[in-house]
């Protein structure tokens, strides 16, 4: 008798990335809202307190080149894992402040960083530690939120300017509709970001509809951002039904 194939858990819609910051190591996590995935690994090449400048130089650098793409995704909420004592968060937000500015500067490339202190988030079961603890649950839900703000400030912004300028769309009708024009003729504008709340997500009316406009989404490119309907970011969604769209 064959044996039954284990299902993978659920993944779930991506929310924010972990990275552990160690004396060997930097270890990227993609949290999602069902699991946490490994996504990287990046090694220092020699322990923290034996690296000279140049190397922790390097290492930093490494750091921000495997952030590009995930930014380039949509997803800018970054928490930063430090071990107790250890100065690993502060080290490479300071490489970021010097180096890297356009990460903390307002536009489509602004990351939200938090830090937070841990023993370490090298493997499955250190994270799966870190998940049920509720000081992590908070500040990745801060983040997360503080993410969605600074989207649904860009939002607030097109509102005001003058039609011709701008478009909002706020029913998955229109979403799909436009959706499918710009598969259509892929010179068309594309939407700055569709934000949706977990809630509308899970809605049994709107949930084969919504992961279909996902999906669209992702394969053209179009980044987008769930938000708890409890946060910040969620009440000014909820107030658009749940779901808006903006170019």
């Amino acid at each position: 008798m064959a044996k039954k194939r284990k299902r993978r858990p659920k993944r779930g819609h991506p929310i924010a990335i972990l990275i552990g910051l160690h004396d060997t190591d930097a270890v990227f996590w993609r949290i999602f809202s069902e699991t946490i995935r490994l996504h990287i690994k990046i090694n220092r090449g020699r322990k923290r307190r034996n690296q000279d400048k140049m190397q922790v130089f390097h290492f930093h650098e490494e750091i921000v080149n495997a952030l590009r793409p995930i930014i380039k995704e949509g997803i800018r909420s970054v928490i930063l894992l430090s071990p107790p004592k250890e100065e690993y968060s502060d080290e490479f937000l300071n490489h970021v402040n010097k180096h890297h500015s356009w990460l903390l500067k307002r536009g489509d490339s602004q990351v939200v960083f938090s830090k937070i202190v841990g023993s370490q988030a090298k493997n499955q079961k250190d994270v799966y530690y870190l998940k049920t603890q509720e000081h992590f649950k908070k500040i990745v839900n801060e983040t997360s939120n503080k993410e969605g703000l600074l989207i649904l400030a860009e939002l607030t912004k097109i509102i005001n300017k003058n039609e011709k300028f701008s478009k909002v769309l706020y029913t998955w009708r229109e979403i799909d509709h436009e959706l499918k024009l710009i598969k259509q003729n892929p010179n068309l504008p594309r939407p700055s970001y569709i934000t949706l709340t977990e809630e509308y997500l899970k809605n049994p009316k709107n949930r084969s509809k919504t992961h279909r406009i996902l999906q669209i989404a992702k394969t053209l490119e179009i980044k987008t951002k769930i938000v708890s309907k409890e946060s910040e970011a969620g009440a000014i969604v909820e107030k658009f039904g749940g779901l808006v769209c903006y170019f």
